[in-house]
């Protein structure tokens, strides 16, 4: 696997089984970094440089949408300077392939042998969690760009993790199912990826359009790799919804998906939402005009009329031969944008004083708008209800509708929703 270096530039109280992975921490043989005494973490230190281990797949099926995290991150350092408040941030990039057992060889990696402060990263929901398992065990902090696993911060949360910049399958598809029954959309047929994130999606859309009044008639599931979405599209055809919810996980099915949709007619017949992955930025490169007016829901919107979106679009395009930037290229950004912020006003602090320093950090308008964190270290912002339009011969996803101050539990008190089962298949709400 490929390694490379760059010089880039508590308020909870954990649940019971949790707080025993914490407890895990030794004085004696802790790492570089984690806390030296019940308190945790060091702060306010002038100078100093705070080593961070970046893991991300930058080899294999998830290469693209790893590089892109990487790229994120890398780029808020390149604009502002390596250096914040005296403090240097220096980056070492770690690639898992997507692998959770290489995801979490390559931390302890980065963590025993790098004696790295802080580790970001990993982007699939498999590999975040036995990362933050693991940093969360020995005492450093763990911060997560993109990876979108309900339980990160629910069920297996801990307070050394944090969930800096995207939001969780449920929670950033909810607000599509009540803008859907809003529009008047009484039927709907659904069609996710068949693990964990795709089961999430679908809960979060179903919750929201059932809340308004609507019914989820048929859910449909597929296999990851699958390429013909054509028999799927049969489904969603026959089941005779007023509307079809469809999520993918990123990459290639969102435009294969697409191409068998347009392809056997339904796109002036069938109305469909989409999920962020599903149309984000790989999809318009792919299809353009062909998907001008179509809609989506997501945290993040490339055509957000922001002073602070176009200038992040701008200097993306500078650096990365005109293209705009994709949410895992935002989540990057956003990750490093939360860290600057902690630094230039704190110094150096590490371990869970880091982390209770970020979940602490507000933005009035960060690039996904105004943003904040939940008491379990989860992302609180804007969710968007998106559309296909293309601007200044660019194909952007513009918002035509805003849910403010989104959480993760689904208009439910959190008790409720972690004494749930986690979403599967069969289970997907109440």
């Amino acid at each position: 696997m490929r390694s490379t270096k760059t010089r880039a530039r508590g308020r909870w109280s954990a649940l019971a089984g949790l707080g025993a992975a914490a407890a895990l921490v030794l004085t004696a043989c802790a790492p570089p970094g984690a806390a030296p005494d019940d308190e945790g973490g060091g702060g306010g230190e002038a100078g100093g440089t705070l080593k961070v281990g970046y893991i991300s797949p930058i080899t294999g099926n998830f290469a693209i949408a790893g590089q892109e995290m990487v790229d994120g991150w890398n780029l808020y350092w390149e604009i502002n300077g390596d250096e914040v408040n005296g403090v240097t941030v220096e980056t070492i990039v770690e690639d898992d392939a997507g692998n959770p057992e290489t995801s979490l060889t390559k931390a302890k990696k980065l963590v025993e042998l790098d004696e790295v402060d802080v580790v970001v990263g990993p982007l699939l929901a498999n590999t975040a969690l036995a990362t933050a398992a693991y940093t969360s065990s020995v005492g450093i902090p763990n911060l997560h760009p993109v990876a979108a696993a309900d339980d990160l911060t629910q069920r297996q949360a801990n307070d050394l993790t944090v969930r800096t910049g995207s939001m969780s399958g449920s929670q950033m598809n909810y607000p599509g199912g009540k803008w859907a029954a809003e529009q008047g959309h009484k039927t709907a047929v659904t069609l996710c990826p068949d693990y964990a994130f795709g089961w999430e999606s679908c809960a979060g859309f179903k919750q929201g359009f059932e809340e308004e009044g609507g019914e989820v008639v048929a859910q449909y599931w597929f296999p990851n790799g699958t390429s013909d979405f054509s028999t799927y599209v049969s489904q969603i055809q026959s089941a005779n919804a007023d509307l079809a919810f469809v999520g993918t996980a990123g990459g290639a099915p969102g435009p294969d998906f697409l191409k068998s949709y347009l392809g056997l007619g339904l796109g002036e017949s069938q109305p469909l939402l989409m999920n962020c992955c599903g149309m984000d930025q790989a999809t318009l490169r792919a299809l353009g005009s062909e998907i001008v007016g179509f809609n989506s829901v997501s945290w993040w919107a490339e055509g957000r009329d922001s002073d602070t979106v176009r200038e992040f679009s701008e200097a993306y395009a500078e650096n990365f031969e005109g293209k705009i930037p994709s949410a895992n290229v935002a989540g990057g950004y956003m990750t490093a944008s939360v860290v600057a912020r902690v630094l230039e006003e704190n110094g150096l602090v590490t371990g869970a004083d880091l982390v209770s320093a970020i979940s602490s950090t507000t933005f009035d308008d960060s690039i996904f708008g105004e943003v904040s964190y939940d008491e379990y270290n989860n992302f609180v912002g804007p969710v968007y209800v998106r559309e296909v339009q293309e601007v200044d011969g660019k194909f952007l996803n513009v918002p035509i509708e805003t849910y403010e101050n989104v959480d993760q539990w689904l208009g439910k008190d959190p008790d409720e929703v972690l004494a749930q089962p986690t979403y599967s298949q069969s289970f997907q709400g109440e």
